[in-house]
């Protein structure tokens, strides 16, 4: 007996793309750009942040099984790849900054380069994903 695969739902891109626009928005307020604009660090945004990427991860994992695994055909290379990168360096990223926070600005330019990686991240995976 064959196992079904079910079949992939257009819900599965739609879920899967809304959660990396919501990560990448929340990115977006902690960016060099914004922080500019705000006089600088500001510790509560920083917090703020962190606490909506980190809701923000488990529906995008869903998101991302339902996608990766529920599909008639393969998916490109480097979408899988750079989908991966964001679930990989999501949590990593997020682990690091949960155990070593910044508590002052001088303290925050490293954190601040992990989430821009990040940010940059989630701005290719979205790329690939609306090119595909």
């Amino acid at each position: 007996m064959r196992l079904k695969r079910p079949h992939h739902s257009p819900d599965d891109f739609r879920q899967l793309r809304d959660c990396l626009l919501a990560i990448e928005d929340a990115l977006r307020q902690v960016s060099p750009g914004a922080l500019r604009q705000r006089g600088g660090w500001d510790q509560a945004l920083f917090v703020a942040v962190l606490e909506r990427v980190e809701d923000l991860t488990p529906p995008f994992q869903a998101a991302l099984t339902g996608y990766l695994c529920c599909h008639d055909g393969a998916r490109p290379r480097d979408q899988v790849a750079a989908l991966l990168d964001v679930d990989r360096l999501s949590a990593a990223y997020l682990y690091w900054t949960r155990l070593f926070p910044p508590r002052q600005p001088d303290e925050s330019m490293f954190v601040l380069s992990l989430l821009h990686d990040l940010g940059e991240r989630v701005y290719t995976a979205l790329r690939l994903l609306d090119g595909a």
